[in-house]
């Protein structure tokens, strides 16, 4: 017997025996009840109603499961364009010829996130190296999963210059932060650039 055929059977016999139990009970206990269940107690079939509670949880958590991990992907892919936005700042030297090249960075970075997340909540992290090949900035956090061992050195004329910016993602469905490996804040949303600065004169 497959499944759905049980499923049709206890569904035909719990409503059966339910349309039963209340066509019997007396007069003034039906009333108006009754009459309006009138219908209902009719249709003894029941097995589209049950299959529904079975898949309605798990169809729904997985709906709107996938709309927040599209979100998060939009997410990353707005920080990644960002990130790109800020960087070329510093790359054509802009930055390093502001008064306050930190608020000027933070600044074309929250720009260029239109609103989309809290831009507080984004960690950069820019470092100057002599080569390419001596580019080293490993990841690092703390304990609550937050980045450690940041700085901003953006470097002169024809450095070699790393951006990177960090935000964690907060999962708002049950069992989907469950089921992708994070650390401990949480997802960590990383974009990373690397290029060398034009060659450019601060006054």
């Amino acid at each position: 017997m497959s499944v759905n055929e049980v499923v049709q059977r206890v569904g035909r016999v719990c409503l059966t025996r339910a349309a039963q139990s209340l066509r019997s009970c007396s007069a003034p206990v039906r009333g108006r009840l009754c009459r309006a269940l009138d219908p209902v107690l009719r249709d003894e079939r029941g097995t589209a109603l049950i299959e529904f509670a079975l898949v309605v949880v798990p169809f729904l958590l997985l709906l709107i499961g996938t709309m927040e991990l599209s979100l998060m992907f939009f997410t990353d892919a707005v920080i990644e364009g960002a990130t790109k936005e800020a960087a070329r700042q510093i790359r054509t030297g802009h930055v390093q010829e502001s008064e306050d090249p930190v608020v000027a960075f933070q600044a074309k970075l929250c720009d260029s996130l239109f609103n989309i997340i809290d831009c507080s909540k984004v960690a950069f992290n820019v470092q100057t190296f002599s080569n390419f090949g001596a580019v080293s900035m490993p990841l690092e956090l703390d304990e609550d999963g937050e980045p450690v061992g940041i700085g901003f050195l953006p470097g002169g004329s024809g450095a070699v210059t790393v951006v990177r910016t960090m935000y964690h993602w907060k999962f708002f469905t049950p069992l989907i932060a469950e089921l992708i490996p994070a650390g401990p804040g949480g997802p960590l949303l990383v974009s990373t650039v690397a290029f060398q600065n034009e060659p450019y004169n601060v006054n």
